[in-house]
């Protein structure tokens, strides 16, 4: 096992050097050896934006995606390696990738069954993600003005005071993308935007699509639209778009190309045939997304999703507290101040973890015990914010990928919170 505390020192050199892409390879060997796949994988994503590196790290990459099941991934970065040169490595990872593809091919009929009860055509497929008009709305998102201002102003509006926009020469829909850390409600703030339309929402992981579908992919974007068309006003959400969404230099493969066309085309719609279909999606990871992506009438404006600030971390832990017994009690100042870039689903955790140690005094006494303060201290005192990794990595965009301004929220925010 890696010390943890070499694994922080040669973080804190990559925050000094990013461009550095040995050391950030070298970083990744060490996570693997930590058993922090994720994290590795995240850091040769990382490297990979370094030119210099970036086939050395896509074929360090390529056996962690694949034995991660991100086989899409794997099986693009495989083969645009080999159309620049020979590699035997490479080429038995491809075998490998495509012989796991094969198996996967091989039980799809059953995974379809599994999912819903009849998938047979494209349509029925697509069908299966919808969650209905949903009841929760803007007012149940804490904090995150902004970006509520902004889906009032370029969503909502629209739909509610159609008139006023046509004046301006503007029309409903469009699409937005939402991208910060893990945790802080990107897909809540989509359903969210459904609820104060009354519209349907449709949400849908890309992996559905990429990985479990292969081979027909097309058809089922297709149908998603469709569907979505049919039966408006829909939210159309798509969580991890860099998926699907990936700048699309990554790899050369024909079944990437069309892929990704065929969302483009579906984007874009046929004579204003996507008016009343909104488009969300959401990613950890912005600069994986094609900028084809981001032109107007697609996903035209991106918004950050940050960790909720004081007021709306008082919001949740207030909403998850209440719950507990004895939970009005607890005293949220010094919580919140504790939990400053925490997640929404970290205080989540944190209001769980603080409720085992009034669960094991019920257990023991055989009556339910009141969560006190100081289960909140010592829940406190063991946890930090999971944003932090993802911070650190995000800054080095936003210092020097920041072309055209697409970071600048994001670049506010580390600013005023320190981090900068």
């Amino acid at each position: 096992m890696t010390d943890e505390s070499v694994l922080h020192a040669l973080r804190t050199a990559l925050d000094a050097d990013p461009k550095n892409g040995a050391l950030w390879q070298h970083y990744a060997t060490l996570l693997v050896g930590a058993e922090r796949v994720d994290d590795a994988i995240a850091a040769l994503r990382t490297a990979g934006e370094i030119e210099s590196c970036r086939d050395a790290v896509s074929k360090q990459l390529i056996p962690l995606l694949r034995e991660t099941g991100q086989l899409s991934e794997a099986l693009l970065r495989a083969e645009a390696l080999l159309a620049k040169e020979p590699d035997s490595e490479v080429q038995a990872e491809l075998d490998q990738i495509k012989a796991a593809q094969g198996q996967g091919e091989a039980s799809r009929e059953p995974l379809l069954a599994s999912v819903t009860p009849d998938t047979s055509t494209p349509e029925d497929w697509a069908s299966q993600f919808d969650w209905g008009e949903l009841r929760v709305t803007l007012d149940d998102v804490a904090g995150l003005k902004e970006v509520k201002r902004q889906l009032q102003l370029r969503i909502i509006a629209p739909f509610t005071q159609p008139e006023i926009y046509q004046a301006f020469g503007r029309d409903a829909g469009g699409g937005i993308l939402l991208y910060g850390p893990p945790g802080c409600g990107k897909t809540y703030i989509a359903r969210a935007t459904a609820g104060e339309l009354k519209a349907r929402f449709v949400s849908i992981s890309i992996h559905e699509i990429v990985d479990k579908y292969w081979g027909e992919s097309e058809k089922l974007i297709h149908a998603l639209f469709e569907d979505a068309r049919k039966n408006s006003p829909t939210v159309l959400f798509f969580d991890e778009f860099d998926a699907l969404g990936a700048t699309r230099g990554r790899g050369e493969s024909q079944f990437w190309k069309t892929l990704v066309d065929q969302l483009l085309q579906e984007m874009d719609g046929v004579d204003g045939g996507n008016r009343d279909v909104l488009m969300f999606a959401a990613t950890n990871t912005p600069w994986n997304v094609d900028s084809a992506f981001r032109r107007p009438g697609r996903f035209d404006r991106v918004l950050f999703v940050a960790p909720p600030d004081k007021e709306a971390r008082n919001a949740i832990l207030e909403r998850h507290t209440r719950k507990l017994p004895g939970g009005a009690a607890i005293e949220l100042d010094k919580i919140v101040a504790g939990t400053e870039l925490y997640t929404g689903a970290d205080l989540v955790d944190l209001c769980r973890r603080a409720t085992e140690h009034a669960l094991e005094r019920s257990l023991e006494s055989g009556n339910v015990s009141d969560v006190i303060q100081t289960d909140f201290d010592a829940a406190l005192a063991a946890a930090q914010s999971t944003s932090l990794e993802w911070l650190a990595t995000a800054r080095n965009f936003a210092r020097y990928s920041n072309e055209g301004g697409q970071y600048d929220e994001l670049t506010k925010f580390l600013k005023d919170a320190g981090r900068w």
